[in-house]
């Protein structure tokens, strides 16, 4: 197993069995869902995605919204996001994984929505051994 450099994410392949993901090559998209990111900008600015990844092992809730749309703004208060189970999950998630590298076990499945279906482990810290990450 082989940690990711920038130069392997600025033109992303996929490696073959586990890999290390560094920790500020990551974002967390949901309670359940990371983008690892390209290091490289679009035409207006924006950090391109090289790949979205799909926890297998975590089910949290969706970060919609739509439900609270119509509700009068007393029953759910000024800002909807805040109490959104979703939104729970993925500042839990963030917070576990901040400053920690990842590694990303797969078998090359893909969900309908094109992400890569894996099993993740966090290491404790940034010279920690693989015996010890923490399996999600």
């Amino acid at each position: 197993m082989r940690a990711l450099t920038s130069s392997d994410l600025a033109r992303f392949r996929l490696p073959e069995g586990p890999f290390r993901v560094p920790s500020g090559a990551f974002r967390v998209t949901d309670g359940d869902t990371i983008k690892i990111m390209s290091g490289l900008r679009d035409s207006i600015g924006r950090d391109m995605v090289a790949l979205r990844i799909r926890f297998r092992s975590i089910a949290a809730p969706e970060m919609r919204r739509n439900r609270w749309v119509e509700a009068p703004l007393a029953a759910i208060g000024p800002d909807p996001s805040l109490s959104c189970p979703g939104r729970a999950a993925k500042d839990l998630l963030s917070r576990f994984v901040r400053g920690r590298d990842l590694i990303v076990s797969h078998y090359g499945q893909f969900d309908p929505y094109g992400r890569l279906l894996a099993d993740m482990s966090v290491l404790p810290s940034r010279n920690a051994r693989l015996e010890e990450a923490i399996s999600l």
